[in-house]
């Protein structure tokens, strides 16, 4: 099923990115704005079945856990490189301060990396104007030494009475000008479970006018 789904939208963006390109000769103003709708709305909707797919394996206890030793500052390194581009597109600051020394997690590296992408992708969606800022650090939780990764933003922030509903499946929360960005209203749902997989969990802190810093905290080893 999950094969049946992917691949027919896999070669939609594939050929839509073809035509792009211009290989098979060229394309004018209109054509090529078309062409990104049906490319932007394919990608849309590979999100969408890729979390519904993902979140039904976590239901039917089906997700399995390769857990291994994985240095937060070095995949965080990574993230960034992957992620300043688009920062750049969108005249935002992205910045990382972490501890001098590494600073390990047993976990596995791909739903890490899910989470992780989750949380920059909102952030950066959802600022206009300033900077998104990424902490790594260690606190102290119910007796256990924690990482905690921080994902700070310097958008609209979100009100208290709307929070509650951050981590609802389907759920979006109405942000003024923000809500003009499409969105699964699944991402940090799939987040949250994910975190609980990895024994840790995603909490939020917000204020309207303010920004927001969602943080993820995972037992070290």
């Amino acid at each position: 099923m999950s094969h049946e789904l992917r691949t027919p939208l896999n070669s939609i963006i594939g050929f839509t990115g073809t035509l792009l390109m211009k290989l098979p000769g060229p394309v004018n103003r209109e054509q090529d704005r078309q062409l990104r709708t049906i490319q932007a709305s394919a990608r849309h909707l590979l999100s969408l079945i890729n979390d519904l797919l993902d979140l039904t394996k976590i239901a039917s206890g089906k997700v399995e856990m390769n857990l291994e030793r994985i240095d937060c500052r070095a995949l965080l390194d990574e993230m960034m490189l992957l992620f300043r581009p688009q920062a750049r597109q969108r005249s935002l600051g992205l910045s990382f301060r972490a501890p001098p020394a590494p600073l390990c997690v047993h976990s596995d590296r791909r739903a890490l990396q899910q989470i992780l992408m989750n949380l920059l992708n909102n952030a950066l969606k959802f600022t206009e104007s300033g900077e998104v800022s990424v902490t790594l650090e260690t606190r102290d939780q119910d007796g256990q030494r924690h990482a905690v990764i921080s994902v700070r933003d310097t958008g609209v922030g979100i009100a208290p009475e709307d929070q509650a509903q951050l981590f609802q499946a389907f759920t979006q929360i109405d942000q003024g000008s923000t809500r003009q960005f499409e969105g699964t209203g699944l991402g940090l749902h799939l987040s949250q479970k994910l975190a609980e997989l990895l024994k840790g969990n995603i909490t939020c802190d917000s204020r309207p006018g303010t920004g927001s810093t969602f943080a993820l905290s995972l037992p070290l080893e």
